[in-house]
């Protein structure tokens, strides 16, 4: 029954008369918590951050599209950070101009320190800063938006919940989760 379900969503996302258009201006807040996702609910609205971003159709239609983004977040307890992040998203429609959002991908995150980091050394503690590092991450996103998919200008309204692997993070936790939630718009002109 899920299958059928499934298979006729797809359907209908084809058959729907279709004027995407690339290159939209994807702009979101976002909210960052380190984390597992639906685990840690508290600070999940607390560190904010705004995203930037653009997609591209790979068969020409709004069902799938890849997505190149941009985020900066602040997090007072765990430091701030830049994320560069490509994902392949899925898009089927639900009901009314309602779609859902599948996506999984590949980025790069630096993050910075919160606060002065020191490291042992054979003469003391070295004071080495609040220097950021680089890791690279697995995203992987579900999300609801909205789209009349008007051919004038428009905006796609969207919510999404973000689930992240850090990778190389620090020599006891090699990988480290986080999330991020998301709302915001595409602006297609």
């Amino acid at each position: 029954m899920l299958v059928s379900i499934m298979l006729w969503q797809y359907g209908n996302a084809q058959s729907s008369v279709d004027n995407h258009r690339n290159f939209p201006l994807i702009v979101s807040i976002e909210f960052h918590s380190l984390s597992l996702p639906f685990k840690n609910k508290k600070p999940l609205f607390k560190n904010i951050g705004i995203g930037l971003g653009t997609e591209v159709s790979y068969n020409g239609k709004r069902n799938w599209v890849q997505e190149f983004k941009m985020v900066w977040y602040g997090n007072k307890r765990v430091g701030g950070g830049l994320l560069f992040q490509t994902q392949a998203v899925w898009r089927p429609e639900l009901f009314n101009d309602t779609y859902s959002e599948i996506k999984l991908g590949a980025g790069y995150l630096y993050a910075k320190r919160p606060k002065d980091a020191y490291q042992l050394t054979d003469s003391g503690w070295k004071n080495v800063g609040k220097k950021g590092k680089g890791m690279l991450v697995i995203p992987a996103t579900i999300g609801l938006g909205y789209d009349t998919y008007d051919q004038g200008t428009y905006v796609s309204p969207f919510a999404n919940y973000q689930f992240l692997l850090a990778t190389n993070y620090n020599d006891s936790m090699p990988v480290v989760p986080f999330t991020l939630m998301g709302i915001g718009s595409r602006i297609h002109f």
